[in-house]
């Protein structure tokens, strides 16, 4: 039989060896390094997090970057309400030039130019039908391009069905028949079906992009068609100065035309990269729009 002693420590490395047992099921084992660190870290108690105090020199630094990242933002905007301004005057200031077309009584000076035409009734209703649907669908696309009118998503999409019927159904295809006698030669008709297809093909590809939710693609295809649209405005200022600095028409006729429609399609591209919608409008768009 053991000694008192002997017994007592035995029992006490029994005591222990159960101990250690029982740590050892009800802890979890780490198998990894990182769950190791973890485990150490959370024994380690939390050192305070000092951050730096904000200076004269550090609010100015902050307060200059503010201030930089805001201009150019504010620039763009008044950019581009000013450039939707002038071409909503340029458009009336068309219209308005325009009526004497729809007097079916007499002719105008810029009809009577043309004469004699092969079809003459037939060009003179597509003269009447693309001036028509040009003040109408003009006007339309610049109110679809405010914010203002975007934020009502139900009012943009069936004001923008209406647009695209206008353009592609009446003012591309009048357009197209009118380009074939215009002032200028074979290189100005050139210009108008370019003008025309990049119209067309912005347009189903603006509509479709917006049935498929695709806002920035949308976006960017409906500044085309808007910038090809105001050629017409740009070309007839163009005209006006080049013939003040006493350049031959018909120069002036292939460079009032090509420059506008090259540097519009060219700007438009330059700003792809910066969409019209920023990025919280589009994801309230997106929710606001029903499947």
């Amino acid at each position: 039989m053991a000694a008192p002693g002997v017994r007592s420590q035995v029992t006490l490395r029994l005591h222990r060896h159960s101990a250690a047992l029982l740590r050892k099921i009800r802890a979890p084992r780490c198998h990894t390094r990182s769950c190791r660190d973890d485990r150490q870290a959370m024994s380690v108690p939390n050192e305070p997090i000092t951050l730096p105090l904000a200076t004269r020199r550090t609010g100015k630094s902050i307060a200059d970057l503010v201030r930089r990242m805001g201009m150019p933002r504010t620039l763009s905007r008044w950019g581009a309400r000013g450039f939707l301004a002038a071409m909503l005057l340029g458009s009336a200031f068309i219209t308005v030039l325009s009526l004497p077309y729809f007097d079916f009584e007499t002719l105008p000076p810029f009809v009577i130019e043309k004469l004699p035409l092969r079809f003459e009734s037939l060009w003179l209703g597509a003269l009447r039908t693309h001036v028509a649907a040009a003040a109408l669908s003009f006007p339309l696309c610049l109110l679809l391009m405010t914010r203002a009118l975007q934020r009502h998503t139900r009012w943009h999409r069936w004001l923008g069905r209406i647009t695209g019927v206008l353009v592609l159904l009446a003012l591309v295809p009048s357009g197209v028949a009118l380009a074939f006698d215009a002032k200028g030669g074979w290189l100005v008709t050139a210009g108008f079906l370019l003008s025309a297809a990049i119209v067309a093909g912005a347009m189903m590809v603006g509509v479709r992009a917006a049935r498929r939710r695709q806002l920035s693609l949308h976006a960017r295809a409906m500044r085309h068609v808007v910038g090809q649209m105001s050629v017409a405005i740009w070309s007839r200022a163009l005209i006006v100065g080049l013939d003040a600095a006493s350049v031959d028409p018909q120069v002036a006729y292939v460079v009032a035309l090509w420059l506008p429609v090259l540097a519009s399609a060219a700007v438009v591209e330059a700003l792809a990269g910066r969409p019209l919608i920023l990025r919280r409008n589009r994801i309230e768009l997106v929710e606001r729009i029903p499947s």
